[in-house]
Formats: C-alpha cells, structure tokens, sequence
C-alpha cells in the first residue's frame, strides 16, 4: 500500500523538490508486481491521455521474465506521467525516467481502470543497470523520491527504499528469483 502523500512541499522559490511516499523494500516490490523483468528500453511515445495530462509510454524489450505473462523477446509498454511534447512538457518529481538502449529491473503492475502497466512505487520500481569496471551493477530506484515509513508514534521518518547501493545484477537477481517464488510462486 503506498501512502502518496501530496507533499512535494514548496520551497520559497515555489519548485518542488521530490514526492513523499511509502518506502518499498524489495519483498514489496515483488509483492505488489503484475511484471518482474529485466528489459532493455526500445522507445518512448510522450502523448496526452484521457484526462489531457502528457504521459509518456515507454517500449521495454523483455531480456529475462522472473513473474507475468511477457515473454523473453517480446515487449511491454510501462505508462510514466510526464514527458515532453513540442515544447510543453510535464515533470512529476519521483516519476521514473527511462533513456533508450538502457537496461532496467522492472518490477510493473497492471493499473486496470487505464488498462496500462504503471512502475511500481513510481521510481522505486525502475532499477536501472549501468556497468562500473566490466560489472553490470543495478542501481538503486527512487529518484526523486522522499521515502518514509509511519513510525509507532503516527510520525512519518525517513526510510531507505529497496536498495541502498549499488548491487552486481547477478547477487540482485538471484534475491528478486527467491522473492518471486516465495510469494508468486512457480510461473
């Protein structure tokens, strides 16, 4: 359950600086996803949606499914608000970017009023994977983000998010498969 609470407070210069929401640890992500997969992002298509807002629909390869129906080879298409078209655009602080050719761990669920896969957590569920000297690496999502979690008290405190640093894909994915089974069971 994600607590998304309109609090892109305003600073005096009146610019949002992130989105407060729940902090999802990676048990969550894997709990809540429709789509587990690590996919390579083909391209992306900013238009308006029914509700005149610029969304941007983001093309991902599936490389390597772990839970849902997409197949290795075949694509999916992941809804993020925002993007750009002409010169008008829309950022939303915590929605995840995406940049063509880049390599991801996605963890998507199916948002059934829209019929769209929407990331889960916004950018808590885009893990990008970048390579540091000859390792692939998967970093950690939440750009953009101020996670909390309620505290005993009722207070909100800040919390980490699914990954703290900087993972080696293998070490992640071998975690991410145990969760899947675990939870989703055999697929």
């Amino acid at each position: 359950m994600v607590i998304a609470l309109v609090a892109s407070s305003l600073s005096a210069a009146g610019v949002a600086h992130a989105t407060s929401t729940e902090a999802m640890d990676l048990r969550a992500l894997v709990h809540d996803a429709d789509h587990v997969v690590v996919g390579t992002v083909v391209s992306q298509d900013a238009r308006y949606d029914h509700l005149d807002r610029i969304v941007t629909d983001v093309t991902i390869r599936v490389d390597e499914r772990m839970h849902g129906a997409a197949r290795e080879g075949t694509t999916i298409v992941v809804r993020r608000l925002g993007g750009v078209i002409g010169d008008v655009g829309l950022r939303i602080e915590g929605e995840p970017s995406f940049v063509e050719g880049e390599r991801v761990v996605l963890f998507a669920r199916l948002v059934a009023a829209d019929h769209v896969l929407r990331p889960i957590g916004m950018s808590q569920g885009v893990l990008p994977i970048s390579r540091e000297s000859g390792i692939e690496m998967v970093m950690p999502g939440g750009e953009g983000l101020a996670l909390v979690q309620r505290g005993s008290d009722g207070r909100l405190r800040a919390a980490p998010g699914a990954l703290m640093a900087p993972e080696p894909v293998d070490a992640l994915l071998a975690r991410v498969r145990d969760l899947v089974a675990e939870i989703h069971g055999a697929d």
